[in-house]
């Protein structure tokens, strides 16, 4: 099984460091679930899964049905089927737009006049896109048109340079920048919609995750970052986005096998300490931990995970009943904490990250496999 939800520093590739290694078990436990990966794998017939994000479990919660299904299965398939309708939306004006672009490109039309014919447009026909400027799916459709136009016209402007400085672009890649303008107009609403909830926006719980779901599964790279006053900052995933099966992802959350996966999960929204001191663990439990890595960067979903975190962590796994295995980058602090201690074994192993946001992440990096059986 795969996991649900895109999730930074998922273990889908760790798991083959650690396969042979996990001991046989009644009971799966995992603290810092995030996408749930090692859970997925393994599809354990009893489960505790937790995390600190209560999006992501309120979420898992929906999945698993203990919250308004029926109303989270439709409010997700309603982000679905106007994504789709995205490409004939676009149809009813590509035509104009290549002109109009061609215009601004040969200087006959200046990026002030782009802009207002662009909205005039967009403005005179959005009742001719059923659904996706609906007030009960949109919430604030002129925010939503609004978001569209400024995209559009930001690509607009950058191909234009683009092609200034590089030539001319290849077949087709115009249709594509246009197609990812209007989706990325899409994304940045509906982000909005996230980061403004319980302000401007007013939903029920189940559209808020639905917003929440959508929102995670186009971010770029599937990183989490948040601005200083709190709100989520990362921008629409671009080109190779537009393409997604987003319906086969959807479809598959409310699949029976996804169901019978969750049935005997207790999902749980706790400190990490509570689960980890539970006075029914014993070694017929087995616990995989990814807790956030020992770096400068360690804000884990707006909330500080810090060095004493990490010792609080090391300090609780010390003389565990419960089986474990622990994957953390190397650190001369994770190492300190962790080497020569009484039980407890420390292997490594090699990581290539795939991104490299500011310097937070090593190209390749070595990483410490934790356990204590």
């Amino acid at each position: 099984m795969q996991p649900l939800i895109k999730w930074p520093g998922g273990k889908s590739k760790e798991y083959e460091q650690i396969k042979n290694l996990i001991p046989k078990h009644t009971r799966y436990i995992e603290p810092f679930f995030g996408g749930g990966a090692i859970f997925f794998k393994l599809q354990p017939q009893k489960a505790i899964i937790n995390d600190i994000c209560e999006e992501l479990i309120e979420f898992y919660r929906f999945v698993k049905g203990e919250k308004n299904k029926t109303e989270f299965k439709s409010c997700l398939y309603d982000y679905v089927d106007n994504w789709e309708k995205i490409p004939k939306y676009i149809n009813i004006f590509e035509n104009e737009i290549v002109k109009l672009y061609d215009d601004h490109k040969n200087n006959k039309i200046a990026e002030k006049e782009v802009r207002e014919i662009i909205t005039e447009k967009l403005k005179a026909k959005e009742d001719q896109f059923n659904g996706l400027f609906l007030e009960k799916f949109a919430l604030d459709p002129n925010n939503l048109l609004q978001e569209i136009i400024k995209n559009l016209i930001s690509k607009i402007s950058r191909t234009k340079k683009v092609e200034k400085e590089r030539g001319a672009l290849p077949d087709g890649d115009l249709h594509k920048n246009i197609e990812t303008a209007f989706r990325s107009g899409f994304y940045m609403h509906f982000r909005d919609v996230m980061n403004k909830n319980g302000s401007k926006y007013k939903t029920s719980l189940a559209k808020k995750i639905a917003n929440y779901y959508f929102i995670r599964e186009f971010c770029y790279a599937s990183m989490f970052r948040f601005n200083a006053k709190g709100d989520f900052n990362i921008p629409y995933g671009g080109i190779a986005y537009n393409n997604k099966d987003f319906r086969s992802k959807v479809n598959y959350i409310f699949s029976d096998e996804v169901e019978k996966a969750f049935k005997n999960a207790e999902i749980l929204n706790t400190d990490f300490e509570k689960i980890l001191t539970r006075k029914d663990l014993n070694k017929n439990d087995f616990i995989f931990l990814d807790p956030p890595y020992d770096t400068d960067f360690n804000d884990y979903e707006k909330k500080s995970f810090d060095k004493k975190d990490q010792e609080r962590l090391a300090k609780c796994l010390y003389t565990n009943k419960a089986h474990f295995i622990l994957i953390i980058k190397k650190t001369p602090f994770i190492y300190d904490i962790y080497k020569n201690k009484k039980g407890i074994k420390v292997d490594s192993f090699e990581k290539t990250y795939l991104y490299n946001v500011k310097g937070r992440n090593d190209r390749n990096a070595e990483h410490l496999v934790i356990y204590n059986f």
